[in-house]
């Protein structure tokens, strides 16, 4: 076995996604995760905005003409 050591790598380091989606107009559930991320931000909770963010970017919009008939 050999005497010399093996480098340590420097940390890791993680970011939240810089980009901040906006809501759609006319989207109740979209205005109120906007409250909920601006509330959060103002209590510097980064972790809440970030899943207001994850939950704006992912909520379906969709027209009325894609919608199946029963």
């Amino acid at each position: 076995m050999s005497d010399s050591q093996t480098p340590i790598s420097p940390p890791a380091h993680l970011s939240l996604a810089s980009d901040v989606p906006s809501p759609a107009k006319g989207c109740g559930v979209c205005a109120a995760l906007v409250k909920q991320r601006d509330v959060a931000a103002k209590n510097s909770n980064v972790i809440t905005v970030q899943n207001c963010n994850d939950e704006l970017r992912n909520h379906p919009h969709r027209r009325a003409s894609d919608w199946k008939s029963a």
